[in-house]
């Protein structure tokens, strides 16, 4: 069988691994920024800095919808998904509804009370009578009255992506964004209600993707256990702890950086021209969210190749992904800095026109652009130590990072320096807490390197095929027949076939459902590897597609080891590749013959039972692409490709005897 292409957690090229994963990650990435530029953007064309200092003072209080929404919605995504893994439907059912319901009561209770006490609050935040009207006409409209189905949306789509919709999941998000850069000059130039346009623009664009959702879970009504009904909702431990403490981290993550913008914001306005200055932070605040969201884009898509690697005990490869990674987001920052130390000036023009705040807003980037290399190696460093299941450190790290060290130098550099000191205050923070975390890092690095150099100290053993046993590996197309061939061939050799029977022991070695091993194991979740990708993950970075190709290598190379047999499926071919005397068939089959036999032989009564084998084969092909790196189906990897249409099922099970016998 070729090898030229390897295997995407174990054996691929680094390189392209990372680039398989983080792209898809970096892309969804971009969506968000362009949803989040979208506002400032259009309010900056009027060139009236209040308003733009009037979404400054909001943005931090916006963000506890988001902060709402991961409470609830992320700390689901992980109970559902597991709990469909355990065959635990009822579970999985009344963490969806009360996360769903729960979100909502807490978003009710804080767009009530937002709703009375406006306007102390915006005082609070820093609102004065040139802004007090921007941001009360802003956050009533996205807040006091879109408050409700913003979280809604935010919240359905995590579940929606629980269950492995994740094209559907992503597809509500990027409707949001394009609604909103519709609406947005609509109602901010053609209606002229300038700041209230955007807000009324956002509202109405987080109702859509609401209203999206419910569609979704509408016709997905009858095949899967997501509900909003109110009579699932309980507060059981494993439901509602389950859900918040999975959910906490990323909440508090939104809070912090609410309180971090908040701060920096109230500080700002108590100087004079506050209102200018304000603004100006808000447009580098805003710029800042490329590199941020990019940046992270890179160091999520990489946390499940680091995960796997780690449990798998491949230091070696934790250590090359990482450095890679490194590698990447430092080229990265570079050029972004480079870019902003040159074009400071043109880069804040393109969100507002208005010469004071086009020279201090070029003054405060040149400032917090210094930044982006410890930000985005720090979210790197944070990733890593998610991925390996140190959420502890991880969560210590984000604290200390907004909570502790940006507040602390805030107060201290605006009582020394006044507007230049707090200028650098993102840089600073940023330089001090990617070097704690690298410490951190290199601690943990030292503990795995001992872990190698202990493995190098232990006599090698080059590993050699399982001579003594011979292995078919049957790979199929669906409705091709290859089931029934491998099951004739082990019959006429005398040996064990297994099939069916691996759903079995790969659902004992992970503790899965059977039922949920059959219907999952073998397919990708999604119709793309970037679903995949962006698939539900617990803290060690591994999705539960992950468990069930691990516990499917380790069943099978297990069975090569106990004696001769057949195998069909499950990528034996690919798995067995090194370890065992293997013939590997491909059987495949003209789409008129295999619908002819899906619907004689296995009782498909399907309209189009064409496009149900074309549906399986590419779900085959994709999960064998993501987790062997290899083309499913591609003759050159293959000993012998049969066409039992035109052979027929008794000429192939005589020749894969035959050819199994000789040894070929």
């Amino acid at each position: 069988m070729s090898t030229k292409k390897n295997e995407l957690f174990t054996t691929m090229p680094v390189g392209q691994a990372v680039a398989k994963l983080a792209i898809p990650t970096v892309v969804s990435q971009i969506i968000v920024i362009l949803y989040s530029l979208a506002d400032t953007f259009f309010i900056g064309q009027i060139g009236d800095p209040n308003q733009i200092a009037a979404l400054s003072i909001t943005f931090p209080i916006y963000t506890l919808l988001t902060a709402v929404a991961n409470l609830f919605g992320i700390g689901a995504n992980s109970v559902i998904a597991r709990s469909l893994g355990q065959n635990d439907p009822s579970t999985a059912r009344k963490a969806s509804s009360f996360s769903f319901w729960g979100s909502l009561v807490v978003t009710l209770v804080l767009s009530v009370g937002l709703g009375i006490f406006m306007q102390p609050i915006l005082l609070f935040f820093g609102a004065d009578a040139f802004t007090l009207g921007f941001t009360t006409d802003y956050l009533f409209w996205v807040f006091v009255i879109g408050g409700v189905p913003t979280v809604a949306g935010l919240v359905l789509g995590h579940l929606v992506r629980a269950v492995g919709r994740t094209k559907e999941a992503g597809l509500g998000l990027t409707i949001g964004g394009v609604m909103n850069i519709i609406l947005d000059p609509i109602f901010i130039f053609v209606f002229r209600m300038d700041v209230a346009g955007a807000a009324v623009a956002t509202m109405l664009s987080n109702t859509i993707s609401m209203v999206y959702f419910f569609v979704v879970l509408a016709k997905m009504r009858k095949a899967t256990v997501l509900t909003v009904h109110p009579k699932y909702v309980s507060l059981e431990k494993k439901v509602a702890w389950g859900t918040l403490s999975v959910g906490f981290p990323a909440a508090i993550s939104v809070l912090l950086l609410s309180v971090s913008i908040s701060l920096m914001n109230g500080l700002l306005l108590r100087h004079e021209n506050g209102n200018i200055l304000s603004a100006a932070y808000g447009v580098t605040s805003k710029c800042g969210t490329i590199a941020l969201h990019i940046s992270i884009g890179i160091a999520q898509g990489v946390m499940p190749l680091i995960g796997y690697s780690y449990g798998a005990k491949d230091h070696k490869r934790v250590h090359a992904v990482c450095r890679l990674s490194f590698l990447i987001l430092l080229v990265f920052s570079l050029i972004f800095l480079v870019v902003v130390q040159l074009m400071p000036g043109p880069i804040v023009r393109l969100f507002i026109n208005h010469a004071q705040t086009i020279e201090v807003g070029s003054v405060f980037m040149r400032c917090w652009s210094w930044c982006v290399i410890g930000m985005s190696l720090f979210n790197m460093f944070n990733s890593i130590f998610q991925a390996v299941g140190k959420w502890k450190t991880s969560l210590f790290l984000a604290v200390l990072r907004l909570g502790v060290i940006f507040s602390v130098l805030c107060l201290v550099l605006d009582a020394l320096f006044g507007v230049s000191g707090l200028m650098w205050v993102q840089a600073i923070t940023d330089t001090v807490t990617c070097i704690i975390a690298y410490m951190l890092y290199d601690r943990f690095k030292k503990s795995i390197s001992k872990e190698i150099e202990a493995a190098k100290e232990q006599p090698q053993v080059e590993p050699t095929p399982v001579t003594s046993n011979r292995i078919l590996a049957i790979c199929r197309k669906f409705g091709s027949g290859g089931r029934t061939i491998g099951k004739e061939v082990a019959a006429q050799l005398g040996i064990p076939c297994y099939d069916g029977e691996l759903i079995e022991k790969i659902a004992a070695e992970t503790g899965l459902a059977a039922q949920y091993v059959e219907e999952n194991a073998g397919y990708i979740t999604g119709d793309t590897l970037a679903a995949s990708a962006l698939a539900g993950r617990d803290r060690d970075g591994h999705s539960v597609a992950d468990e069930m190709w691990l516990a499917q290598k380790k069943v099978i190379s297990d069975l090569a080891q106990q004696g001769s047999c057949v195998i069909v499926g499950r990528c034996a071919d690919y798995i067995l590749r090194d370890k065992a005397d293997c013939l590997i068939a491909f059987i495949h089959a003209s789409d008129e013959k295999r619908a002819e036999r899906i619907v004689n032989v296995y009782g498909q009564r399907e309209e189009s039972p064409v496009q149900r084998l074309h549906d399986k084969d590419k779900k085959r092909k994709g999960f064998y692409k993501l987790y062997t790196g290899t083309e499913w189906g591609q003759a050159d990897n293959y000993d012998v490709c049969l066409d039992s249409g035109k052979l027929g099922i008794e000429r192939c099970v005589t020749i894969l005897a035959d050819l199994y016998r000789k040894g070929a």
